[in-house]
């Protein structure tokens, strides 16, 4: 095993750690960085290794909270217990919140994969990403202490255009939670929760594409080591996301994203 590919892994690694779970798109930057240094992001076994551990990863930081709502629901819909009311609403409000992108991903799946394919067009919506991030942030609508089923609605359809590399998904989920004058004590909560969902869709879809002579590839090291690394860094990006929302300091995620989106705009144009 030669260290200059450990290497590659291991940066690759870094990238999706941190990308998918700060607004910043972590699809446009596999593309990019994959099609860069000569990784084959399109092998369908290692898709599935950074989906994974980042979905463990999720799961993980969020575990305290998911086992108290899944215990919350139950409780609720067998025992009426008004103590489990409020969780056993805001399930049903996560819910309400992923409905969308099922639907929007299962009718324009040719589409999405369409625009997915092309590296310019991930750069115009990684821009598109920065900008949006910019405006929504600067808003200062908050009113609401609490979600409502129309804003769990609202903030869904917003989380559509994750779909597209380029958009992230949490960043997509802050817009519409900013859009709707939801405090951001509230923001970080639900965009949290509102990623397990939209993670899981991603392993599940690239599970669905494997076959057992994917997992016997010469690379399997190569990717473990991927694996750990994003593992590590998505633990890390939950930290950094959690001040980023709470402070509503978005200006550098937003300019980064709007350099980085000409950047690949501009590499795909030439490749």
């Amino acid at each position: 095993m030669k260290l200059l590919e450990v290497l590659k892994y291991v940066f690759i690694g870094i990238v999706q750690g941190f990308t998918e779970v700060l607004p910043i798109s972590s699809s446009a930057h596999l593309a990019f960085f994959c099609d860069l240094i000569n990784i084959e992001e399109n092998n369908v076994a290692f898709r599935v290794f950074l989906h994974l551990a980042s979905l463990l990863a999720t799961l993980m930081f969020l575990r305290k909270k998911i086992l108290i709502l899944i215990k919350s629901f139950f409780s609720y819909l067998i025992y009426k217990s008004e103590l489990d009311k409020n969780n056993f609403y805001f399930c049903v409000k996560l819910f309400i919140s992923t409905v969308p992108i099922v639907i929007f991903t299962l009718l324009f799946k040719d589409l999405i994969d369409s625009i997915n394919m092309k590296l310019y067009f991930i750069g115009i919506l990684l821009v598109i990403n920065g900008l949006s991030l910019a405006f929504f942030s600067n808003l200062n609508l908050e009113s609401k202490e609490e979600v409502n089923f129309k804003d769990a609605l609202v903030i869904g359809l917003f989380q559509c255009f994750g779909a597209f590399s380029g958009i992230s998904r949490s960043g997509s989920c802050i817009n519409g939670a900013s859009f709707r004058g939801i405090k951001k004590e509230k923001v970080s909560e639900l965009v949290f929760l509102m990623l397990v969902p939209a993670v899981i869709g991603a392993f599940v879809l690239e599970l669905s594409n494997i076959k057992s002579e994917y997992l016997l590839s010469d690379n399997l090291a190569l990717y473990l080591i991927s694996f750990f690394v994003s593992f590590s860094c998505t633990l890390i990006s939950f930290n950094i996301l959690k001040l980023l929302i709470i402070n509503k300091n978005y200006k550098y995620f937003s300019l980064y994203s709007v350099i980085m989106g000409l950047i690949i705009f501009v590499y795909g144009m030439v490749n």
